[in-house]
């Protein structure tokens, strides 16, 4: 319990920050072409971070978790070496050639829009090495238990990148932001350095190479597809007024906020646990706790949504009406909120979800299943917003979400892993046949 409430306050920590950072740009800056630019900038790189960084993650803990100190230490800083090779390559190949892909990204917006998108475009990929770097650092602190590490360093690189935009902004504009954005992943990946103890020799013969590949391949091809709805959004909303992009993408990243917290201090450690408990094929503590941790989320964020039904409006007044944000801005993200909430719900349950997988080794189911709800959804996209504008694309975001998480559960349900009746484990199966 005290474990929970201290990852609670940590990505409480984190979520105020980057709520800060929001209402900084946009009170000082206010949603506008400028604005707009510099969220879709960041498309790219975010999408990075959902597709590889996370599914790294995701992986990596399962194949560490329960090994010795020393094998963990040493398949950690050849992983970190290797991703640093790859991931720089394609840093650079993207900045090289953000002038092609940038402005695709943006078809509605004006020829200053587009420049303006291409230029911070190329700042914000730099940041990819270290976001990749990150993903094995924390991955290793989690396979270790040591969440608190993990999670506090990203943390203090927030704060740190919080006062640098107090001090910046109002001298270089977006352009500031970009540069601290980039600046918070390096700070992050110093921090987190210091913890992984000597450096050790990398071993690129390590069998957990070719298992974090194989793991890794099916998750990646699919996410690489399904994980992509921020660029349907983008491209939806750079047609209409701007600002209107800036408001949507700061209702998106205040959930995405929200639902670290929840994750951080629910599903990662139930994660974790889920991994240990098949590899000693204890199926039936595997089903209870997943059940267990599936119904408190479930809870929790129910009953965040109903206090921003309640309350969130006169709050998003008190703290974003200022400067250049208006109030017909607040309702405006207050409505996104409200009509998106299952952005909140069900996708901070659906991590848990796809993390139960993984924890057997699996893959390719939430990945298969991620792809096809993915694909339902982006017709339903389209049409919603076709219809309705930015209203109906919230809308469309919290169905789409709900259908993910119903077809985890389904599938779930159908491998008996709610209920620990048919879960066998390759742990115990190797054991067997050896």
């Amino acid at each position: 319990m005290k474990q929970t409430l201290q990852l609670g306050a940590i990505s409480g920590a984190n979520i105020v920050s980057a709520v800060l950072f929001q209402w900084l740009l946009l009170t000082m800056l206010g949603p506008g072409v400028e604005s707009d630019a510099l969220f879709a900038g960041l498309t790219i790189p975010q999408l990075f971070s959902t597709v590889v960084s996370s599914s790294l993650t995701h992986v990596l803990v399962p194949l560490l978790a329960g090994e010795d100190a020393d094998s963990q230490r040493r398949d950690t800083w050849t992983l970190m070496a290797l991703c640093t090779a790859l991931f720089a390559a394609l840093s650079l190949l993207l900045v090289a050639t953000a002038s092609w892909w940038a402005p695709w990204t943006v078809a509605g917006f004006s020829a200053e829009g587009k420049v303006l998108t291409t230029q911070f475009a190329q700042i914000s990929v730099i940041g990819m090495t270290f976001a990749g770097i990150n993903a094995v650092q924390i991955a290793y602190g989690y396979a270790r238990g040591r969440y608190i590490w993990a999670d506090g360093a990203p943390m203090t690189a927030n704060i740190i990148a919080l006062g640098l935009l107090i001090l910046l902004l109002p001298r270089y504009g977006a352009i500031a932001a970009a540069w601290i954005s980039v600046g918070r992943l390096i700070f992050q990946t110093l921090l987190l350095m210091r913890g992984m103890g000597a450096p050790a020799h990398p071993d690129f013969s390590t069998a957990l190479i070719g298992e974090a590949w194989a793991r890794m391949k099916p998750l990646l091809l699919g996410a690489s597809y399904y994980k992509m709805d921020p660029l349907v959004d983008r491209y939806l909303l750079s047609s209409l007024l701007p600002g209107t992009l800036s408001i949507f993408y700061l209702a998106q990243q205040l959930y995405a906020a929200a639902s670290q917290v929840v994750v951080k201090a629910l599903a990662v450690p139930a994660i974790t646990r889920l991994a240990i408990a098949y590899k000693a094929g204890d199926a039936a503590e595997f089903a209870r706790d997943l059940r267990r941790t599936t119904a408190i989320m479930t809870g929790v964020g129910v009953f965040l949504i109903a206090c921003l039904v309640v309350v969130g409006q006169p709050i998003l007044r008190l703290m974003l009406e200022h400067g250049k944000f208006q109030a017909s801005d607040s309702r405006l993200l207050w409505l996104i909120l409200v009509l998106s909430c299952g952005q909140f719900i069900w996708g901070a349950l659906g991590s848990m979800l796809a993390g139960a997988f993984y924890a057997r080794g699996d893959t390719r189911t939430p990945t298969w299943l991620g792809s096809l709800s993915f694909t339902i959804g982006i017709g339903v996209k389209i049409l919603m917003f076709s219809y309705y504008g930015v209203y109906g694309l919230a809308i469309a975001v919290s169905v789409y979400f709900f259908m993910s998480v119903a077809m985890l559960l389904r599938s779930l349900y159908r491998h008996g892993a709610l209920n620990g009746s048919k879960l066998a484990t390759r742990a115990v199966e190797s054991r067997l046949d050896g």
